[in-house]
Formats: C-alpha cells, structure tokens, sequence
C-alpha cells in the first residue's frame, strides 16, 4: 500500500487558483500542474510532519501563519482534503459503487452504404423534349416536389417529373433542351438511414448473432444499434456480413466511411463495478479515491473480470461508497507531490 498522507487544499490564493485554472483541461500536464500549483504556495499539512521537533522552535517557525489554516486541521493518513467549489472547478466527478454488468465484446469492422429502398433513378414516362431540368447535384429535393419538365413528342404537351422520394441529387446525366427516352435522367438518394455492414471471419461467426447490441465508432463519433441481418457472401469471400442500421438524421455518417463495431457476445451481471477512468496505479498496486466528509481517501481495491469500460470489484469496496470518477488522476498527482515534499 502506498506510503499515506494528509494533504489540504489552501483556504487563501483563491483568486490565483480560479485564474490558473481556467485553462486546466488544455491537457493532462497543465491540468495537474495546476491543481497543484496553489498548494504550493501554501503550508502543507502533512500528518507527522512535525512531530518530532520541538514546540519552541515550531512556534517560531510558524509564527506569522494563522493557526486556523496549520496542524491542527491535520486529518487522517491518506485523505486529500478538497472543496466541493475546488472539484467543480478541476472537474472531478463522483459515482456510487453498485452492482453492474461486465460486457465481452468483438471488435469487427466494415463500411457505411445505403438502403436499396432509398435509392431511386428517375426518368421520363414519354419520350419527349427536356423542356426544364430544376435540379443540380448536391441538391436536397421533397418527395412530390417538381424536378423536370418535359414535352411529349406524341402530344406536344407538357408534363412534369415529381421527385419519387426525399433526398439528395446523387447524379444528373441530363439537360434542358435533351431529348429523354428510357434512359435514367436523375438519380435521388436518401442518406437519413444508413446500414453498417460488418464484416464477420468463420472464426468469429459461432459468436455473432441477429439483436446483439453493437457500438459503431469512428474517430469521437458513437453510436448505438443491433445487428439486423446476417447475410452470406457470394462465395468469394471469406466472411459473411452482418448489417446494423444506423440513424442518420443528423447527417453525422458518409456513405463509404469505414467503421469500428464492438459487439456485445456475451454479458456477465456482477455484485460490485466501478468505472475504469476511476482507478489508479500507485507503487505498482491499483487504487482509487473514495469520498469522505472533508474529500478523499486513497484505497487498494482487487479487481477482477473488466471489459475495458468498467471493472468488477472482488475486495477494498463496498456497495454505496462513492468515489473519483472523472479527473481523478488529478487527486493522485497531488498526493505523490506531497509525498514527494515530505520525504524531501
């Protein structure tokens, strides 16, 4: 277990603290440093720290710092004490241990296309004169709305073309004063629901299947679905595809993109989980940071099964303890720098 300490947060400097601060999630360094930096500009109160010298000389040495912000608010061994003002500020968040489920998960990949349905090749129902072609590619157009106009070469009247469906121009291989016959003049596509097809290896079929829960990702974008459809190839291929509809409404998604899928085999309900950015690493033991009255305690914990996202808990927790989520290597930063000042 790591050496413990008391570390207190400086009543004074607050002025200095909420300037430096404000530009603390720049990155992982800044952020420690300033955290920490008013606690350095300040007395340090570490338990023992003075226990051995004697009363005379430690009255002197103190002797222009008010007592109210010294020894005697020295808390337990291993506690941080914090505000919670100073844990809005650095943006440390807070969770309470319950039971949870531990997810095994396959990583497949694949690539972004468009349903069938949502596609549609437009032509003239008579062949005639391209009278009016109102629309370009790249355009959004309504279902019903007029996209052509053409003269019918039988009745020399004119007649107009509606768009079939809502979507985007994708093609125009046609222009005013053109003559259409049976060729397509427009093609529309709708991209507002797309399908995700992964691609799945024989060693990996015995574990996918129709309704698993799947997260597609790429690069900071995420989202949740489930396998619809498991199709074979045309033989060629060694892998058969699994499609997951995504929604696309927000036009987040490209056509063509290739995607990540963590799909969800197999889940495991356990009577303790924490979340993984909780837990720290502390002279080669795994730790976290519990909440108390005045901040935080540093804790071991023996972890178990983990499928990357959260951890199951086998010792060094109990149900309803809440604990450092979020920023928490923030508190561990702080406390190895008070121990680092103390053994100095």
């Amino acid at each position: 277990m790591p050496r413990q300490q008391t570390t207190a947060l400086p009543k004074d400097n607050l002025m200095n603290t909420h300037f430096l601060t404000k530009n603390l999630k720049s990155s992982l360094l800044i952020g420690t440093l300033l955290f920490t930096l008013p606690l350095s500009l300040a007395n340090t109160a570490v338990t023992d720290g003075h226990k051995d010298e004697p009363k005379s000389a430690h009255t002197d040495e103190h002797k222009d710092n008010d007592s109210d912000e010294h020894g005697d608010e020295h808390g337990e061994e291993g506690h941080i004490e914090i505000s919670a003002d100073m844990m809005k500020t650095v943006d440390i968040t807070i969770q309470e241990a319950s039971a949870g489920e531990i997810k095994q998960r396959l990583t497949l990949y694949g690539s972004l296309t468009t349903d069938p349905s949502a596609v549609s090749q437009v032509s003239a129902r008579f062949p005639g004169l391209i009278t009016k072609l109102s629309v370009n590619v790249g355009d959004k157009v309504k279902q019903g709305q007029v996209i052509a106009e053409v003269e019918s070469n039988n009745s020399l009247t004119r007649y107009n073309i509606l768009a079939p469906i809502s979507g985007v121009i994708s093609k125009r291989m046609a222009n005013q004063g053109e003559v259409a016959n049976e060729q397509v003049l427009l093609t529309i596509k709708n991209y507002q629901n797309l399908w995700l097809e992964l691609q799945v290896f024989p060693s990996q079929q015995n574990k996918v299947a129709i309704d698993q829960s799947v997260t597609a990702s790429l690069e900071q974008k995420q989202t949740n679905s489930v396998i619809k459809q498991l199709l074979p190839t045309n033989g060629e291929t060694p892998f058969i595809i699994a499609r997951v509809p995504l929604d696309n409404s927000q036009d987040i998604w490209s056509v063509g993109s290739l995607l990540s899928g963590s799909v969800v085999v197999n889940q495991q309900t356990v009577p303790l989980v924490i979340d993984n950015r909780a837990i720290q690493v502390m002279e080669g033991k795994k730790v976290i940071f519990i909440k108390n009255e005045h901040g935080f305690e540093v804790r071991e914990v023996n972890l178990a099964l983990s499928d990357g996202q959260f951890s199951q808990v086998a010792a060094g927790l109990a149900q309803g303890e809440v604990y450092a989520v979020q920023n928490s290597y923030l508190l561990k930063a702080e406390l190895e720098k008070s121990s680092a000042a103390h053994h100095h």
